[in-house]
């Protein structure tokens, strides 16, 4: 489409364009509206200013006369030849504050809105957030209020800017772009004026669209009273023998499958999926040549959740194997959890389908991890601090179940008090996203693959500043979740999430400066000392103590004086540091021993000093840290 035809398009959907003439290339041009500019309209010419085919600033027509001569002879220079149906647009010089708006069909979030600061320099500043199609307004001004150019809304220098001029002319691309044939648009500038956006400069490229179409799961993946483990083996160097010995203590009632055993801890083994009673929930740890005509005969036999522990689909290159799992899955209707994944865990049941820890603590958080090694490891690493889990679900491939389903599963567990992701690649953005919308649990997000090279395209800045990684994040954050930025706050965080102000007590003035910083910049707020508070800190502490937060008790505190501080300002309702470096005097396992309540986290700045500090910690399943850094994690 040339830009005369996508400003007609542009208008029947409500978005204000200039007064424009268009003319032919042979034609003599007038106009009345000046200034004016003058541009040429060929689909030869992808960014006009870069071959100097547009020309501003202009007063009368026989300046655009002169213009159209300069424009053909700069594009003939670049090698640009016009021909008969190649056009002119003529319109009316718009000032105002240049934007930036542009779509993109993305494989895995479907159309998605960037909009933010324009000018030539779009893919050097890169100041977009990015919008769903689907977002309301309370969610286009969240996102868009995270970019630089939003500081100018509602006032700057005297000048007012109205956000609603935002919410409208987004929403009208939102209608536009989920309405017409479009995969890819660009509008730059798009200019802010007193009366609304005006969008000046517009390209489009239409193309098929494949959007994809989720179905409604007639059974919870979490409904496992009557569990079958295929592969369940008396061999302790296999996975079946570990998923079969975690499964056994389980209030569910377990059945063991494997054609060449007749018993296993104390139980009757079944030989195939026939000789079976009525399950619920199936576990596949067989080997994957068996995979896809045992989930045949499980959806046959009216088996709803099915686990794939196996390996061999589309990580090793057998992507058909995965396509058929898929394809078995609907037709079935079939919840399958995998392949290639540790399996899953169920507080309400005591049931421990993994192959990870043989014991998981019951608790409430739900952590929903894509990679079965890093599932493993928090897991571990949870246990060591006695942090319980109400549900685990480890995604693997995701042939068929993925996270948004695990979303909407645990939305209705009263167990679980939030939801955690550890994620790597996503499918289905669009129901992803809705499904976070619609949450009533607090969700998490960890993304892996920061790093990851930014998505190209030749045809618009939007391909060119639309990178997979801050897409994802942009969009999740705008529609309610955090976004964590390491790994560890996918345990951590969840505890401390309701603390909104933080107390630091500490016997050194620069690392509470330090750990100072790192609470603000996550967001907390530093507790303001009341003046009741500072009288009585001044009758126990040195008269030469910070008379502020952080409370600095002078580095030659010992267990004594942290406690008379402790005793006057603690709050339940504070997150209190009770920050410690090692000093002569500094008797750190008596200190310790004050830490006896949820609120209070202990950071021992130090090491060797500390060793049999961090042991008590241990052995009491404190959380606790020997670094400053690190405390982000529960902020």
């Amino acid at each position: 489409m040339q830009e005369f035809e996508l400003y007609q398009l542009l208008e029947r959907y409500g978005i204000k364009v200039p007064k424009y003439k268009v003319f032919d290339i042979d034609q003599e041009f007038f106009f009345d509206h000046f200034p004016c500019v003058l541009k040429i309209d060929s689909p030869k010419v992808v960014h006009k200013s870069d071959v100097g085919g547009v020309r501003v600033g202009i007063y009368s027509n026989e300046e655009l006369q002169e213009a159209k001569y300069e424009i053909l002879d700069s594009l003939q220079k670049h090698g640009i030849f016009l021909e008969l149906g190649d056009k002119f647009i003529v319109e009316e010089e718009v000032h105002g504050e240049e934007f930036y708006i542009g779509g993109l069909f993305d494989p895995i979030f479907e159309e998605v809105l960037l909009f933010g600061k324009g000018g030539v320099l779009i893919e050097v500043e890169k100041d977009v957030c990015y919008i769903d199609t689907e977002a309301d307004e309370k969610e286009i001004v969240k996102s868009f209020k995270t970019t630089k150019i939003s500081k100018l809304f509602p006032k700057f220098r005297g000048k007012e800017y109205k956000i609603e001029y935002v919410v409208d002319v987004v929403q009208k691309f939102q209608k536009l772009f989920t309405s017409e044939p479009i995969v890819e648009f660009d509008v730059n500038p798009l200019i802010y004026t007193d009366e609304g956006f005006v969008a000046v400069d517009v390209r489009m490229r239409q193309g098929p669209k494949s959007h994809f179409e989720d179905r409604k799961r007639s059974e919870d993946i979490f409904h496992n009273d009557r569990v079958a483990i295929f592969g369940a083996t008396d061999n302790p160097k296999k996975v079946g023998y570990a998923l079969a010995k975690n499964a056994l203590s389980s209030k569910a009632t377990i059945y063991f499958v494997n054609p060449r055993l007749n018993e296993l801890f104390g139980q009757k083994v079944y030989h195939d999926v026939d000789e079976l009673p009525p399950i619920d929930t199936a576990v596949l740890a067989i080997p994957a040549k068996y995979v896809l005509d045992t989930v045949e005969k499980l959806g046959q036999k009216g088996v709803k959740n099915i686990v794939v522990i196996s390996a061999g689909f589309k990580e090793s290159g057998n992507e058909e194997a995965e396509e058929r799992l898929a394809q078995l899955a609907k037709q079935y209707d079939l919840n399958i959890l995998g392949p290639n994944c540790l399996g899953l865990y169920n507080s309400q049941k005591e049931l421990n389908l993994t192959f990870a820890a043989d014991t998981i603590r019951p608790g409430s958080i739900a952590l929903v991890s894509q990679s079965g090694a890093v599932l493993a490891a928090l897991i571990d690493k949870a246990a060591s601090y006695s942090i319980g889990f109400s549900h685990i679900l480890s995604m693997g491939n995701m042939a068929d179940f993925d996270f948004g389903d695990a979303v909407h599963a645990l939305q209705d567990k009263p167990q679980c008090k939030s939801i955690n992701i550890y994620a790597e690649g996503l499918r289905h953005g669009k129901k992803f996203l809705h499904q976070i919308r619609k949450s009533t649990k607090p969700i998490f997000i960890y993304k892996a693959g920061k790093t990851k090279a930014a998505q190209k395209a030749a045809f618009s800045h939007t391909g060119n500043i639309s990178g997979s990684y801050e897409m994802l994040i942009g969009l999740c954050h705008s529609v309610g979740a955090t976004i964590k930025k390491d790994i560890d706050e996918l345990i951590f965080a969840p505890a401390f999430e309701e603390y909104e102000e933080v107390l630091i007590i500490t016997n050194a003035g620069g690392p509470g400066t330090i750990l100072t910083d790192i609470v603000v910049q996550n967001g907390k707020k530093m507790y303001e000392l009341g003046q009741e508070e500072m009288e009585r800190l001044d009758q126990v502490l040195p008269s030469t103590w910070s008379k502020n937060n952080p409370v600095d008790i002078i580095g030659d505190a010992t267990s004594e004086r942290y406690k008379a501080a402790l005793d006057i300002l603690y709050k339940p309702e504070l997150l209190i540091f009770v920050l410690v470096t090692p000093q002569f005097m500094t008797d750190g396992e008596n200190i310790a021993k004050l830490i006896d309540r949820p609120n209070l986290i202990p950071v021992f700045f130090g090491n060797e000093s500390f060793k049999e500090v961090f042991e008590h910690f241990q052995r009491q399943h404190i959380v606790y840290f020997n670094d400053l850094e690190n405390v982000a994690n529960i902020l």
